[in-house]
């Protein structure tokens, strides 16, 4: 279809000769996102274009502001924010524990250990699902030999808590391991695990 500029109200034809009509359709003006710049200085829109209604009742039902942002994206926003680095120490411990706990997983799921062995170190819902994961046969690329971890990162998620990826070889395959451990009162505990 070819574009036109007839008034509205008018007809017009496309390029095939079908007469259009536009009796009735109105269109409104885009929205101004943004004032205008004219000689570097930010120009004030009529009081038309910039009518807010002051106050809107959030889902919770408490008022907020016209044009604030909702709690839950401050929360998002503020939990991506970079937080104060982690001290040497606590990042060394949390490292050396996961390394520890992850070679610990891998002889479990290749049952060269009873799961009991991992009691003490992970929360009950990793165990289950690591004991749901073994009791199913669920365990990747099991058949190709037994498993060696060969990397471990650690990312800082929030104070007390680090998001964990490994990976690990089995024969020919190179095989990820994505976790979650928090700190308790003295030590680390592994909470979430999920074998790729």
């Amino acid at each position: 279809m070819s574009c036109c500029t007839a008034p509205l109200g008018s007809g017009w034809t496309d390029s095939k000769g079908t007469s259009m009509s536009t009796e009735g359709t109105m269109l409104s003006p885009a929205p101004h996102c943004e004032p205008r710049l004219e000689g570097g200085e930010a120009v004030q829109r009529s009081a038309a274009v910039n009518t807010a209604v002051p106050h809107r009742v959030t889902g919770s039902g408490r008022p907020r502001a016209a044009g604030g942002t909702p709690a839950s994206i401050r929360r998002a926003v503020r939990a991506s924010c970079p937080r104060a680095a982690p001290t040497a120490e606590s990042s060394a411990t949390a490292k050396r524990f996961t390394e520890q706990i992850l070679r610990l997983l891998l002889e479990v799921v290749d049952r060269r250990r009873s799961s009991t062995h991992l009691r003490a170190y992970t929360d009950a819902r990793a165990l289950a699902a690591i004991n749901t994961m073994l009791a199913q046969d669920l365990v990747p690329g099991r058949g190709l030999g037994s498993a060696t971890l060969t990397r471990v990162k650690l990312t800082a998620a929030q104070d007390g808590a680090a998001e964990v990826f490994a990976s690990y070889q089995r024969g020919p395959r190179t095989l990820a391991i994505a976790g979650r451990i928090e700190s308790t009162k003295d030590s680390w505990r592994l909470v979430a695990v999920r074998m790729f």
